[in-house]
């Protein structure tokens, strides 16, 4: 039962994960790349219903994710209980993170934009709003975000080097997740740094993320138990 619910969880993570990929290689192609305060400003401005709809499936996203994990930390605390505790306590911190982050694309933004029209000083919002725009890396709501990855890389390293040595999920599952979870702490290093080569690491991270998630559904879907 445990099992099955690891693997229906890594399923549903990687169909919603997968969906955000097309829709971010969509996303690029029609907005091209946010470099700086105006250019953020201006995409947020002309975003139509594509726009809620990826931050939608990105909520989605964080919603199957803390799901996964707690599978994961629910098969995991049979292999090392305290391990898989410290691991699960940063599940709901990156959880709650997240759901700000994205969830803040298609409430808070639309409201700003509406002040920024309307209110007798439209520079006071239009500062803020550029601070909440998620695909500008200079914002202040991208850096949460890429915080919220990092701290996921906690329960990634711990669970993924559990999964390697139970091998009975996934192998390179669990060495593609731990991967994720150095990745995704070395862009935040990155960050703090201002070091663009360090930063890449989160966008490295998400990859390798989703190709973990495939390594598992494959492996459990496909082999057998030993």
């Amino acid at each position: 039962m445990v099992r099955n619910k690891l693997w229906f969880s890594a399923l549903l993570c990687l169909i919603f994960t997968s969906i955000w990929l097309i829709l971010m290689i969509i996303s690029a192609a029609k907005t091209g790349p946010i470099n700086s305060f105006e250019q953020a400003i201006v995409s947020v401005m002309n975003a139509g219903n594509f726009f809620q709809l990826n931050y939608i499936n990105a909520v989605l996203i964080t919603i199957a994710t803390t799901i996964f994990l707690v599978c994961l930390y629910d098969y995991c605390k049979s292999l090392n209980a305290q391990w898989s505790l410290i691991g699960f306590v940063f599940v709901p911190i990156y959880s709650i993170m997240n759901m700000f982050v994205y969830f803040s694309q298609i409430t808070i933004i639309p409201r700003l934009l509406t002040l920024m029209k309307i209110s007798a000083n439209p520079d006071i919002y239009t500062a803020i709003l550029g601070q909440f725009v998620q695909g500008w890396s200079g914002s202040a709501i991208a850096v949460t975000n890429q915080l919220a990855y990092a701290i996921l890389g906690i329960p990634s390293i711990i669970f993924g080097g559990l999964l390697i040595k139970d091998k009975r999920v996934s192998t390179l599952g669990g060495w593609l997740l731990a991967l994720n979870g150095v990745s995704c702490i070395i862009g935040i290093i990155g960050t703090v740094a201002n070091s663009e080569i360090l930063a890449v690491g989160s966008v490295i991270g998400g990859a390798l993320f989703l190709f973990s998630l495939v390594a598992i559904v494959v492996n459990m879907r496909f082999v057998k138990l030993k």
